[in-house]
């Protein structure tokens, strides 16, 4: 489930003017404000390519291929970034992407490295948003690690330092994220219809996308099928239409789950295949793992041309 990406993450770009006018920097931000990610990079890459040791313009291409889920690229240019520069502002956003990237790409140790980074300049800021953005991404880590009373701890923090609806959504998506894992399914969907409708009253549509997909795979948990089907494709069609690349992966691999568990092994395997195929192509490259042991069960090698079947019935 989702790690929750500050609203107010360019805000230390604003100086970037300064250098540049109103040029391929100054459009990619606005781009990736308006969330036009695909116009936002190729602005990015013009900036890059005409000044490739500035930290704007390598930051800004980094943000937009986070956005869409390429993340190979973008720790890349997020690495560059954070070598050109030693202001603590220029810094401040860069650890919190970089966080995320390596977490989404299952590097999780690297990942709590930067979020600590990210957590310390917040408190040192005063922040309380940015503090309750670092707790939360930091208890994902721990619950990824499997530690969920520490996770849930964690979580708690940042829901109580959650300054806006938009906050406090992600934080109880990402509760529901540890009643999941507890198996607390009820508790899981109570806190994710919660999310959905603080996301939905400020109009983050990405947001409900997200919510969406993890409400569906928790119906698939709960035995509750049809529900699992209605929320996966609506929240598929979602994550599609924003460019998400990462939570398009999710969605073909949820539906695939679900499928494998009504005994559709064809259609399972079909979408498992495409989600495999996006993780590697995106460089989330533990989700791959996990999904080719799903499709290795079903009786398919997805580096193998298959030869007839898609999967044993």
């Amino acid at each position: 489930m989702k790690k929750l990406f500050l609203s107010t993450l360019f805000g230390s770009l604003v100086f970037a003017s300064a250098t540049f006018g109103k040029n391929a920097v100054d459009e990619c931000i606005d781009l990736l404000d308006a969330g036009d990610y695909r116009r936002a990079i190729q602005a990015g890459q013009r900036a890059v390519n005409m000044f490739p040791n500035n930290f704007y313009a390598n930051f800004c291409l980094g943000a937009g291929y986070y956005k869409v889920g390429e993340l190979k690229l973008a720790v890349d240019y997020l690495k560059k970034a954070e070598s050109l520069t030693s202001d603590k502002n220029k810094l401040f956003p860069t650890y919190n992407l970089l966080g995320l990237a390596l977490d989404r790409m299952g590097d999780l140790d690297n990942a709590l490295y930067y979020f600590n980074k990210h957590l310390a300049l917040s408190r040192e800021r005063g922040e309380r948003g940015a503090e309750a953005a670092a707790l939360s991404n930091i208890a994902s880590i721990y619950r990824d690690k499997g530690d969920y009373d520490k996770a849930l701890e964690y979580y708690q923090q940042a829901l109580e330092l959650s300054e806006d609806d938009k906050q406090r959504a992600t934080n109880y998506n990402n509760i529901a994220s540890i009643y999941f894992a507890k198996g607390d399914y009820n508790k899981a969907i109570e806190y994710l219809q919660k999310a959905i409708e603080l996301e939905e009253r400020v109009g983050d549509y990405h947001g409900v996308a997200q919510s969406y997909l993890n409400l569906g795979v928790t119906y698939i948990e709960a035995k509750n099928y049809e529900l699992a089907e209605k929320y996966l494709t609506e929240g598929l069609k979602r994550v599609q239409k924003v460019g998400d690349k990462y939570w398009e992966a999710y969605g073909y691999r949820c539906l695939g789950y679900l499928y494998r568990d009504k005994g559709d092994i064809n259609l399972a395997v079909d979408y498992l295949k495409k989600a495999y195929q996006l993780y590697r192509s995106i460089g989330a490259q533990a989700n791959a793992k996990g999904v080719k042991e799903a499709l290795l069960k079903l009786g398919v090698d997805p580096d193998k041309p298959q030869s007839g079947g898609k999967g044993k019935k």
